[in-house]
């Protein structure tokens, strides 16, 4: 087996490290001042009692031994006016959407807990079989999380892992949505895996926070093996309270990435850090926003103009009122791309939810995004734009029904990469 250049592990340490060189501080700082009251710490007892208070909240109908479970049932029917995403091959489908979800929690001594939850689910194309299959589908909610308590520290254990096949559904992540720049793609089958940690030492008025995932992404479609790679994620946040309602710190990342094969995507990491500062402002409102330094560098097998040095830069404020909460975030970052090595995206994005109606919940979410995809034999620019609604009706203690639309539109500069696409859904949710 042929031989590879990687970047040298020894410079991503160094350079990780140098992210972390402010936080590595004397405890000193973690000091209260003379007659100042004392935090509720994110790693003492009282978080724990929280964490166990939270879940204590939580439904779990059923028992087995100190093992609490949680099972909701849903059916789901959609339609779509464009499910191969083409403007030139336009195909209308309905969808049968069941999934069945199962969560777990148990209490392991007095302050850790362990939880669990798994979503099997199927996809059923009424008109074009070919998108049909054998197997069921993991929901990319799944996940194994274990809380640890120690001392001053909180320690996250994870695994998350998902399974899907189709682009008919974008599963979002926060309110960042996770949307493959293809065009005329009907299956996509494909397996991703997260398994990590994160920690939260907490010195009172200094708080730092690490995390590091190992990812593993498996596409079993032919077409897509070349995004098959491992992947390393790490993390380091140094947070400094300058009171109650304001923070302020530098926050580092680093990306280690290696394809399986290097035909379209190369082997690279990447790199960015910066400042941030988080406030509580009145009227119910949150900022945080940062910006720095972001870099990548490729291995030899890469062609000129894969290696980029640039910047980065966000900003989101959240407001919860009586009757709404809403939120607008924007950014300039750089991230792995789908047909080229970057992905370099400018976003504005707005979401609201309501219960300002008695018994209906109300959701709406607004985004663009200016991108170009460069690095390699592949360049585009583009512009996409995703807007929906959603009316959600419980109309029992266990029931639920939530009815749905979503716009879906891509502008590009490569005549046959644009599209859009409708969809309209309907779904009702058993809880128990």
């Amino acid at each position: 087996m042929k031989g590879k250049a990687h970047p040298g592990p020894g410079n991503q340490v160094s350079l990780f490290l140098l992210l972390l060189g402010g936080g590595v501080c004397c405890e000193a700082l973690g000091q209260p001042e003379p007659g100042q009251e004392l935090r509720g710490s994110l790693a003492g007892e009282r978080a724990a009692q929280e964490l166990k208070r939270a879940m204590t909240n939580e439904v779990y109908n059923m028992h087995w031994g100190p093992v609490g479970f949680q099972t909701q049932a849903r059916i789901g029917a959609a339609y779509t006016d464009n499910v191969f995403l083409s403007e030139v091959n336009k195909r209308e489908d309905y969808i049968i959407h069941p999934e069945v979800n199962l969560s777990a929690a148990m209490q392991v001594g007095e302050l850790n807990m362990l939880r669990a939850a798994v979503g099997l689910g199927y996809e059923w194309f009424v008109k074009n079989h070919s998108l049909n299959s054998d197997v069921p589908l993991v929901s990319p909610g799944s996940e194994l999380l274990f809380n640890l308590f120690v001392g001053d520290f909180r320690i996250k254990l994870h695994e998350k892992a998902s399974y899907e096949q189709t682009l008919a559904f974008n599963e979002q992540a926060g309110d960042q949505p996770r949307l493959y720049n293809f065009t005329d793609v009907g299956r996509f089958d494909r397996f991703n895996n997260f398994a990590g940690f994160a920690v939260d030492w907490d010195l009172n008025k200094v708080i730092i926070s690490a995390s590091y995932d190992h990812e593993n992404f498996v596409s079993t479609t032919e077409q897509f093996k070349y995004l098959d790679r491992a992947s390393e994620w790490i993390a380091a946040d140094f947070n400094y309270l300058l009171g109650d309602r304001t923070k302020a710190g530098m926050e580092g990342r680093l990306g280690v990435h290696n394809y399986d094969r290097e035909t379209i995507l190369n082997d690279n990491w990447r790199v960015r850090g910066g400042p941030f500062v988080e406030l509580r402002l009145p009227e119910g409102m949150i900022l945080r926003a940062g910006g720095g330094y972001e870099a990548a560098r490729f291995d030899s097998t890469a062609t000129a103009g894969n290696d980029y040095d640039s910047w980065y830069a966000y900003g989101k404020i959240s407001q919860e009122l009586k009757w709404l909460v809403h939120s607008v975030a924007a950014g300039h970052e750089t991230l792995l791309g789908d047909n080229a090595n970057n992905l370099r995206t400018t976003y504005l994005r707005y979401s609201i939810t309501s219960d300002a109606i008695k018994d209906i919940e109300l959701e709406g979410h607004f985004s663009v995004n200016f991108s170009k995809e460069f690095g390699g034999d592949f360049r585009e620019e583009f512009i996409h734009y995703l807007a929906g609604v959603r009316v959600g009706y419980p109309f029992h203690k266990y029931w639920r029904a939530d009815l749905a639309y979503e716009l879906f539109l891509k502008d590009s500069e490569t005549a046959d990469r644009s599209f859009h696409r409708n969809r309209v859904s309907l779904d009702v949710t058993f809880r128990f």
